[in-house]
């Protein structure tokens, strides 16, 4: 899941404090879940997807495929 995430992030081109300031929170909370420190709950994830103008159910897929 984690590198879904990473790649859907940097596919936006967006830096982990780029996306952090756009979901309002430290930078240290999307590094934590990138590397799986933290866990994202779904409207979280929700959020993250619409923040790198992703289909949330198109990166779930993905996870699901991997």
């Amino acid at each position: 899941m984690m590198a879904v995430l990473v790649e859907i992030r940097e596919n936006a081109g967006v830096t982990q404090r780029e996306l952090a300031r756009r979901l309002g929170r430290a930078h240290s909370y999307v590094g934590r879940i990138e590397t799986g420190d933290r866990r994202l709950d779904l409207p979280e994830f929700i959020e993250w997807c619409e923040q790198l103008k992703a289909d949330p159910l198109e990166v779930l897929r993905r996870i699901l495929r991997r």
